[in-house]
């Protein structure tokens, strides 16, 4: 049986560890094949390139913070609705709202898709 309560914790952890920039939090919580499906890339595949995916996303916004607006959870699959602000490297501002679809089987993140307003990325 699923704990949907559960769940949201666990996807919760991903903005944590967006917010703190600590991905060794994130990488406990992902399935090794784990997969992410960002606007603008293909596919992401593996634990090992998701992070490194979000390694460069810190180094294009030196300075990002997520604030988590709610969550709609149903068996293995939690909808994250958040919005976001931050600096781009060249010190331009950046904000955004959007949704992770993120989908959990045996507490572990197995698949993050993200969808939000914004898909124009700053320079």
């Amino acid at each position: 049986m699923v704990i949907t309560k559960e769940n949201r914790a666990i996807a919760d952890i991903i903005f944590s560890s967006l917010n703190n920039r600590e991905l060794s939090l994130l990488s406990n919580h992902l399935e090794e094949n784990a997969y992410f499906d960002f606007p603008g890339t293909r596919l992401i595949k593996g634990r090992k390139k998701i992070l490194q995916f979000f390694k460069i996303l810190f180094r294009k916004y030196p300075q990002l913070s997520f604030k988590v607006e709610g969550s709609i959870a149903e068996g293995e699959q939690v909808c994250v609705l958040w919005s976001n602000e931050g600096i781009t490297s060249k010190g331009n501002p950046y904000k955004n709202q959007g949704i992770t679809v993120v989908r959990i089987s045996e507490e572990k993140i197995c698949y993050i898709s993200d969808y939000f307003k914004n898909t124009k990325f700053p320079d």
